[in-house]
């Protein structure tokens, strides 16, 4: 399961939707509402992308996108999914850090099977829905 399956196994949608503009790519904005979600990208790692130019200015400056709308995935699922804070929490740190932007930082498969949110126990009742 990838972390953008799991995201959208539970809410039924997926976690980026980017869409073009009238100044800007659908890459362009996909790029940056993953900046909007993950923070800014370390530079030695958008530098090191091929299409960075395409990006990025010389001085790490968005191209095109110069304006950003943060958003945390904790706010994310309580606000549009209306998730208990709970629920929001645990999915969040299950989730995040296999989006590290550093590979030596992002979380192992082996550490994520151990999450408590893959353990999650509902005795007696099925596992309630996330999406409502």
């Amino acid at each position: 399961m990838t972390i953008l399956t799991a995201f959208e196994m539970v809410t039924g949608e997926h976690l980026f939707e980017p869409q073009a503009g009238k100044y800007f790519s659908k890459d362009d904005d996909h790029v940056a509402r993953i900046i909007e979600l993950l923070g800014r990208i370390p530079p030695k790692i958008a530098f090191s992308w091929k299409q960075s130019s395409k990006f990025f200015s010389k001085q790490g400056a968005r191209l095109r996108i110069s304006r950003l709308f943060p958003c945390s995935l904790f706010n994310t699922l309580v606000d549009r999914y209306n998730w208990t804070k709970h629920d929001a929490a645990s999915f969040a740190s299950f989730l995040l850090p296999m989006l590290e932007y550093t590979p030596d930082k992002r979380t192992t498969a082996v550490i994520c099977l151990h999450h408590p949110w893959l353990n999650s126990q509902y005795p007696d009742q099925p596992c309630p829905p996330f999406r409502k």
